[in-house]
């Protein structure tokens, strides 16, 4: 029992070492992650790049699949686009296993683990945020090496165990039905420990320990590529159809490369064997990882065996990784097949429905603490389509005031529902910020969410701002009011650049900042608009002095006066955009 517990607190700390170094990762790269992303919703070969590169920094496929399925649901990402980053993914986590059989059985894990993380606790305190994110990888990578050190050091020797090794031997030797057992294994270990990443640090243990051989190894790893597709399907137990049929997929593909592999099984192995042949002179380094002792005076079969054991971490990295590559350039060309098969297994309708901003913005809101730094970006579009909504109802006022005579009910009635949609949208944003601002972020990403979190109110008010313009356009039209100002050029033309000045702090959003020079420009813009608009309120003032109040003229002026409230939230965002604006 106390074996037991020593694996199961080994394993704990390489999770708990795992989660820092893939958080410290997520700070260091989370830009350069978040450009990954602008590029996954490509084609098949750039998503299997994104998922490649994604599932590597995360160190997690699990937590790719989970991400992809998000999108998925979300309407982000289309259902053949998120096979791409699947397989991608596939791809990216083998690169734990090289982790583990290189650094693991190659060096002496107590000898490095402690320098590396009293380095990363000294760098965590440094002012720069990169240094403490770096500080944190670090922490992480060592804390990671001193749980396989433990982990190595729990399981016992399987000569030590008499009864156990009966026992293996007597389910290892049935031939081919022994590689579909322990493929089962595989698959269950991953269901109990959630990752296969500490399915594969078990399954190298195990195997460098002498509990099994490297084909029955290779099995487990065959059926760990299928356990973890458990963890995405879970996840998309409440997604959309859609979102059902991406964790599908991810089965269908891991299931259809272990059916093929099984036909070749032996002669694969024998190829992964033919990639990385055994080494005749071991380093000492090597051969103390190894717990071999005495190996100069071993001979025979004795030295064979040896040298067969220090081979197995790096066959079994190497078959892991062959195994998916080679299932992904087989399957990379019929990416619109397993689309077909998941639709196939999850029939109903076309499959795809179009969520709104605010649908996908609650659903990235739910599944945050899956996606870290990587769903800031895919808020950040939710907050260009909140910006798009101002826009939009802006050009409807224009259009609504340009056209006193017409009947645009309909019209006012679409703009009330974008309103509506606009406060609802920005109280989910509010909410999603908050949440990523309570997680693990990056010093650049916090500024971004703060930096929102102001920019959301102002484009709240100012869609409730252009649907006070619109009200009191239509109020011109209900009471016939047809004021002489509201025809005049002067007032067209100023409507005219007001809806650049709005486009214009709108489509700002789209970029990471804006320059001091576009917002000397802005400025010139808005001092312009309020020179114009206080010449007309004068102007308003004076023909109600000479020619008596007019219900037109206060209508003129209260357009006026929702017009600077206007500006000053499209001032307000632009000045929010520029990093220096505050300083």
């Amino acid at each position: 029992m106390n074996t037991v517990f020593q694996i199961i607190g080994s394993l704990g700390l390489f999770l708990f070492g795992m989660k820092l170094m893939s958080e410290g990762l997520q700070k260091l790269s989370g830009e350069r992650l978040r450009t990954v992303m602008r590029k996954m919703t490509g084609n098949r070969f750039s998503g299997l790049f994104s998922g490649t590169l994604v599932t590597m920094t995360v160190q997690s496929s699990s937590v790719t699949t989970v991400m992809v399925v998000s999108f998925v649901n979300a309407g982000l990402l289309t259902l053949r686009e998120a096979i791409g980053v699947i397989m991608g993914a596939n791809l990216g986590t083998t690169t734990t296993a090289w982790i583990i059989a290189i650094l693991s059985f190659k060096f002496s894990l107590s000898d490095i683990a402690l320098p590396i993380i009293g380095i990363g606790v000294m760098a965590t305190f440094c002012k720069r945020p990169g240094w403490r994110s770096s500080g944190e990888f670090l922490v992480g990578f060592g804390l990671l090496f001193m749980g396989l050190d433990f982990l190595k050091e729990s399981v016992p020797d399987i000569q030590s165990n008499p009864d156990v090794l009966a026992w293996i031997t007597h389910y290892s030797s049935m031939g081919y039905l022994s590689v579909l057992l322990f493929l089962s294994f595989g698959v269950i270990l991953t269901l109990v420990v959630q990752s296969s990443s500490v399915a594969m640090a078990i399954t190298i243990t195990m195997a460098a320990k002498g509990w099994i051989s490297l084909d029955l190894a290779a099995a487990i790893v065959l059926g760990e590529n299928i356990g973890t597709t458990v963890t995405a399907l879970l996840a998309s137990i409440p997604a959309s159809l859609n979102g059902k049929r991406a964790a599908v997929a991810h089965l269908v593909f891991n299931l259809i490369g272990v059916f093929w592999m099984l036909f070749v099984f032996y002669w694969f192995l024998a190829f992964i064997c033919w990639l990385v042949p055994i080494s005749p002179n071991p380093t000492a380094e090597t051969l103390k990882a190894m717990d071999i002792t005495n190996f100069g005076s071993l001979t025979g079969a004795a030295r064979e065996a040896a040298l067969e054991k220090i081979a197995i971490p790096p066959r079994l990295a190497m078959f892991h990784t062959m195994f998916n590559l080679v299932n992904i350039c087989v399957l990379i060309g019929f990416v619109p097949q397993i689309e077909k098969i998941a639709c196939w297994v999850l029939k109903g309708g076309a499959g795809y429905k179009h969520r709104t901003a605010l649908q996908r913005i609650e659903y990235l809101t739910s599944n945050i603490s899956e996606m870290g730094e990587l769903a800031l970006f895919e808020g950040q579009k939710e907050l260009v389509k909140l910006a798009e909504l101002s826009g939009e109802m802006f050009n409807g006022f224009v259009y609504v005031i340009q056209n006193p005579d017409k009947d645009l009910s309909s019209e006012v009635a679409r703009l009330r529902d974008l309103e509506e949609e606009s406060d609802k949208l920005s109280v989910a944003l509010t909410n999603f910020f908050v949440k990523c601002s309570s997680h693990e972020l990056s010093q650049n990403s916090i500024k971004i969410v703060t930096r929102n979190m102001i920019i959301v109110p102002e484009l709240e008010e100012m869609c409730d701002s252009c649907y006070r313009l619109i009200t009191l356009a239509r109020k011109r039209y209900r009471k016939q009011l047809f004021d002489e100002m509201l025809k005049s050029q002067v007032f067209v033309d100023f409507c005219s650049e007001m809806n650049g000045f709005v486009q214009f702090a709108d489509k700002s959003l789209n970029s990471r900042a804006i320059s001091a020079a576009d917002l000397e420009n802005s400025l010139k813009m808005r001092e312009k608009l309020d020179l114009v608009r206080k010449a007309l309120r004068r102007e308003a003032i004076r023909q109600m002095e000479s020619t008596g109040v007019t219900r037109g003229g206060i209508l003129f002026i209260e357009i006026l006066s929702a017009c600077e409230r206007v500006n000053s939230h499209a001032m307000n965002i632009l000045e929010a955009m520029n990093p220096r604006a505050g300083q």
